[in-house]
């Protein structure tokens, strides 16, 4: 008898000992959801470039003006941005190659959580004449490619704390029609090909297996 009481003490301290391990895990997965940043999401929302106007009269202007949107998704985390480099480039459709055209420096600045900024801003190109990119467009080509790369580094907030910093290296392409303004009206978000969804993925696996193991126990 006191042999078979040992026997059914046994897997009641497995079981224990499992659903601390399944409860420890479910509130590591829900802090860790809970202190995930995401990162901002960065868009070009408007791109004029004069000289392309079939319309204007400024045919020797050098002058590329556009809006970059910043926005904050975090609720309950601000922004830190340090200087943004952004670098400006012509796209020869003959070649298929990208020609730096120009570049400028946003200032570093805050963005408090679930805030939306925009920087609008203005460079003059250099290296490729675009002018003469507009004198020789093919016969029927209404439209001019450029890119836009962005390279910055950002640390959040969170209460009276500041993370490490995260290096953000994106960048977006901007049709031009031959009104000179980009040829959609929606904005045009920065993307990279860089996953930053491994640290979740690893995680989750890992509570699922404990999940499994745990059932599989309770069911024995």
């Amino acid at each position: 008898m006191p042999r078979r009481n040992n026997e059914n003490e046994q897997p009641n301290c497995c079981r224990c000992c499992t659903g601390f391990l399944f409860s420890s895990g479910l509130t590591a997965l829900l802090l860790w959801l809970t202190l995930k940043s995401s990162s901002p999401k960065y868009s070009i929302e408007s791109f004029y470039v004069p000289v392309l106007n079939k319309n204007s009269t400024s045919v020797n202007s050098t002058t590329i003006s556009f809006d970059l949107r910043l926005k904050n998704e975090n609720r309950n985390k601000g922004i830190y941005y340090d200087a943004l480099d952004l670098t400006f480039f012509y796209y020869f459709p003959e070649n298929s190659s990208f020609s730096e055209i120009g570049n400028i420096t946003i200032p570093e600045f805050y963005q408090g959580h679930l805030k939306t900024a925009h920087r609008v801003e203005s460079i003059r190109s250099y290296g490729v004449s675009l002018k003469d990119v507009k004198m020789k467009a093919p016969n029927g080509s209404s439209t001019t490619m450029f890119r836009v790369d962005l390279d910055t580094e950002v640390r959040y907030k969170i209460m009276l704390s500041r993370t490490k910093r995260h290096r953000m290296r994106l960048g977006v392409n901007v049709t031009v029609n031959d009104e000179g303004a980009k040829s959609v009206d929606r904005g045009l978000r920065f993307s990279s090909a860089a996953s930053h969804f491994n640290g979740l993925t690893t995680l989750v696996r890992n509570f699922l297996a404990l999940l499994i193991l745990y059932f599989g126990i309770i069911s024995v």
